[in-house]
């Protein structure tokens, strides 16, 4: 069962213009993404979905593979969709360009559950929230999973509401990453939908998917990932990256 990894990389970043090409711990932050894919063995292939001259130069150069594809496109996801269609594959590996350090194993057996299960469209990973800051974090997406680990609900807001006031760590309740592992012909026909009700409300693309009655499987994580979204946070995971060698 073919598997291959596309990493999107939009070069107009809001908050860090040009954020994939900045440099950690001595080279450009896409390359580490890319290095990171390649460790996931159940991965035949990785590409990188960009919009900018700048980011194919620097891939191609560090021998990676690298798509142009249209400024104009929404978002993350169709990037990658747009690369995926004319590829020959069954399973595709979303894998944000700004998660240096997402837990590849977890991602493999993401991967496992979909060749396991054929009615599994769609995987994805989350880290147990154990301390009330994290769980109060409006920048922190949460989700909480049902027995069977298919997602209940997605939002920035602290969900589930404790009634006593006081926050408990509980089974099932995660930070989630935002890595997706799509059934191709699933990721095809979801991006011809169009942004559901709760999806415009929280602007989390995912719930589009649980609207529409489809399950996300939620694989815990034993280590979390530190995206890159300000300078603060490049420090971060440059010292992180420094403390694994």
């Amino acid at each position: 069962m073919e598997v291959i990894a596309i990493i999107p990389a939009r070069y107009g970043s809001t908050r860090l213009p040009g954020k994939p090409l900045l440099s950690l711990a001595g080279r450009p932050l896409i390359l580490h993404v890319l290095d990171r894919a390649k460790e996931i063995k159940s991965v035949n292939r990785v590409l990188v979905a960009t919009d900018d001259d700048r980011i194919i130069k620097s891939v191609t150069e560090y021998g990676g593979e690298a798509v142009m594809t249209p400024t104009e496109l929404a978002s993350g996801s169709d990037r990658v969709g747009w690369v995926a269609k004319s590829l020959s594959c069954e399973i595709v590996v979303n894998l944000q360009g700004d998660e240096p350090l997402i837990d590849t194993v977890a991602i493999d057996r993401a991967i496992s559950v979909l060749q396991n299960d054929k009615s599994q469209m769609v995987a994805t990973l989350g880290y147990p929230i154990k301390k009330e800051n994290l769980w109060k974090n409006v920048n922190v997406v949460k989700v909480i999973a049902d027995e069977n680990y298919q997602a209940i609900y997605f939002s920035r807001q602290p969900i589930p509401y404790f009634r006593d006031g006081k926050f408990k760590m509980l089974p099932r309740l995660y930070q989630h990453l935002g890595v997706y592992i799509f059934r191709k012909n699933f990721l095809m026909e979801y991006l011809d939908w169009k942004p559901s009700m709760l999806e415009q409300a929280e602007k989390l693309e995912q719930l589009r998917i649980l609207e529409r009655g489809y399950d996300i499987k939620v694989i815990e994580t034993d280590s979390p990932s530190f995206g890159v979204d300000t300078s603060e946070d490049l420090l971060r995971v440059e010292q992180l990256l420094k403390q694994k060698g």
